[in-house]
């Protein structure tokens, strides 16, 4: 659980064995190769030309004119080798495709042309002279198109000038007409008409009757272009069944090979010899280096990979079990952990899960977002319906505490309803709601946010003795003096506001509280002086003091704020409880011995449904916050590379 121990493995063959085994480190999925070609460039297995990339193009551009998504099939049944077979497979059936494809695109660019056609004829349905003959006119010319509505009044200043306009459609905004000219003015009469924004329209030269028997001709022809246009794509909607398992196989197997073959550019290959690394996680290196061995020739090296003395290029994978395993999406947004680095994914899950149900405490609505979170991961892959499961749970425990099932507190004795728990506390008279213990809340808040500071700290200071900077570890905000100073402070805070002991005493305040802070003033001259370093820098003693008081200063505004940032806890615990009794008032049942009734019901349902989403999702994002902001600033540094093995797939494709 953590953090998966690597090895590197090292693969050694003749050169013709090179694609082989890059296919089984591919099959494997567990293998992340290291790019050889950055340092041996000249020498790196990528210069040849890719064999298979042809016949995938071509095969690529098949299946997008099928409209087939691209996805893996087994292709153990598939026959082709070679180049050459695939390449003729490739041209067989795309050439059946193309020319379909091909008649396809001509006939519906033809049937847009006519509808285009015979969309300007039934703006002239009025024309009872055919084309033949208005385009036969020898002295006369005519003009087909539209002109702007508000333009037609201007014609009548030219009436002297040998423009008659004849219109036949008018709407709001155009008019739809021909005009007519003598020959002779032709140009001005065009020119003129331009200047006024008339669009011509040029109908094609075999139109040869009026404009009714056109319109009805033109859409006889459409009617047949389409129902050819259907057979067409019958054709390919059956050529597509035919040939779509097919297919699908032959590009799986060739995408393969296409990518393995690229693959060559990051291994080395000389004297006929080719090498290429990666690593693998440790617990899958041996299957993976026996299936390797397998092959002519082939040899391989494993060399595990200690943390302790890792390079900093290791991958990273996170490998926890099925509860914590959710929960490695948060620790993923923020950044994964180095490899000889620390894995909070547990430490996050369970904080993630107490705060959520502490803010989100209701047993009814809890149980729902579990019953969600299972619908979703059976149905979909959503990175948060696990998490929704567990968090609900959570949700449900806490709800039984308080007491509340949907937001009714009369079906569970609520926790605040045991009067002996609330004497321990200092309460004279049991509470009636939880309202009424709103500053207890708010402090129980603090302790928790308190306790988690703590445990931040503590983190931070054991991973920086196991890395062995000591320097760190004992003297930084997050050390064991921040630790010392912030444990003080705050127990000598509650025994003077909760117990009224004052342990500010000057021995106390000299050696548990100044001198903490003193060590973290000269943090770096004495980690220097605990590592054995010898500081080259020069710093004058003016900018010491200035840079490390901001520093000493900002630390401790930090410890003030992120305590405080707690309280939201306890303030998102009171803001449910309020939305849930604003529920009970729009429902009327806020007053004993209510009438239930069907609006009652439906109020509630929908009170409960606007609550689980509102709330749900600001405590989800609230909670994600204190992680990321109050909990990892404190321990975690998220500087890992993701594991990244090679793999095929067509994601890029589709």
């Amino acid at each position: 659980m953590g953090i998966e121990k690597m090895s590197l493995i090292s693969v050694e063959g003749r050169a013709e064995q090179l694609d082989k085994s890059l296919m089984l480190c591919c099959e494997s999925r567990n293998f992340q190769m290291n790019d050889i070609s950055e340092k041996n460039g000249s020498a790196a297995g990528g210069a040849a030309q890719n064999p298979y990339s042809g016949a995938y193009e071509k095969l690529r551009g098949t299946a997008a004119a099928l409209g087939i998504t691209l996805e893996f099939r087994n292709y153990d049944s598939v026959k082709q080798e070679t180049p050459d077979e695939f390449e003729r497979w490739a041209e067989e059936v795309s050439s059946g495709v193309d020319k379909i494809r091909a008649e396809h695109e001509e006939m519906l660019k033809s049937i847009d042309e006519l509808r285009s056609t015979d969309a300007c004829v039934k703006h002239l349905l009025g024309l009872n002279v055919s084309f033949r003959d208005l385009f036969s006119m020898k002295y006369v010319k005519l003009r087909i198109g539209r002109l702007p509505a508000d333009n037609l009044q201007k014609l009548d200043y030219y009436t002297n000038r040998c423009i008659h306009f004849i219109p036949f459609e008018k709407n709001p905004d155009y008019v739809w007409g021909i005009y007519l000219t003598p020959a002779d003015t032709c140009e001005f009469a065009d020119s003129l008409m331009k200047s006024l924004y008339f669009e011509r329209t040029r109908l094609p030269d075999y139109l040869d009757e009026d404009a009714k028997t056109t319109d009805q001709m033109l859409e006889n022809i459409i009617d047949d272009e389409e129902r050819l246009d259907r057979q067409l794509e019958q054709q390919m909607s059956e050529y597509r069944d035919k040939y779509k398992d097919e297919l699908l196989a032959v590009m799986s197997k060739l995408k393969f090979l296409t990518d393995c073959f690229e693959l060559r550019s990051m291994a080395l290959i000389s004297a006929g010899r080719f090498s290429f690394s990666g690593y693998c996680p440790t617990r899958l290196a041996g299957k993976l280096s026996a299936e390797l061995e397998k092959l002519d020739s082939v040899q391989t090296v494993e060399v595990p990979i200690k943390p302790k003395n890792a390079p900093a290029d290791v991958p990273v994978r996170l490998h926890n079990n099925v509860i914590f395993r959710p929960f490695e999406m948060f620790v993923k947004m923020y950044g994964l952990p180095a490899y000889n680095g620390f894995d909070p994914t547990p430490y996050v899950a369970v904080t993630y899960c107490l705060m959520f149900g502490i803010m989100f405490g209701d047993v009814g609505q809890g149980l729902l977002v579990s019953l969600l979170g299972l619908l979703l991961s059976k149905f979909t892959r959503n990175g948060l319906a696990p998490i929704m499961t567990r968090i609900g749970l959570f949700s449900a425990a806490f709800g039984v505490l308080y007491g509340s099932v949907f937001g009714i507190e009369t079906i569970i004795t609520p926790f605040f309803h045991r009067e002996n728990i609330w004497r321990l506390l200092g309460y004279t008279k049991q509470p009636e709601n939880i309202f009424q213990v709103a500053t207890t809340l708010l402090i129980a808040a603090l302790g928790i946010g308190i306790v988690l500071i703590m445990l931040s700290m503590l983190f931070n200071t054991i991973l920086k003795f196991r890395k062995r900077d000591f320097g760190e570890a004992l003297f930084s905000v997050n050390g064991v003096s921040g630790l010392v100073f912030y444990i003080s402070l705050v127990v000598a805070a509650a025994g003077m506001f909760m117990f009224g002991t004052n342990l500010f005493t000057p021995a106390y305040i000299i050696c548990l509280i100044v001198l903490p802070l003193v060590l973290i003033f000269f943090k770096h001259p004495l980690s220097n002086l605990v590592m054995g370093v010898n500081s080259t820098e020069k710093v004058s003693v003016g900018n010491f003091i200035i840079e490390n008081f901001i520093e000493l200063f900002e630390a401790a505004l930090s410890f003030l704020s992120n305590t405080m940032s707690y309280l939201r806890i306890g303030g998102f615990v009171l803001s449910h409880a309020g939305m849930m009794l604003v529920v009970a008032q729009l429902a009327g049942t806020n007053t004993p011995g209510a009438e239930i009734t069907v609006s009652t019901v439906i109020v509630y349902v929908i009170g409960n449904l606007i609550v689980m989403g509102i709330e749900g999702l600001l405590v989800g994002i609230q909670v994600l916050r204190l992680e990321f902001y109050e909990i990892f600033n404190r321990f975690y540094d998220g500087s890992g590379q993701s594991f990244r093995p090679i793999e095929i797939n067509f994601g890029a494709d589709n």
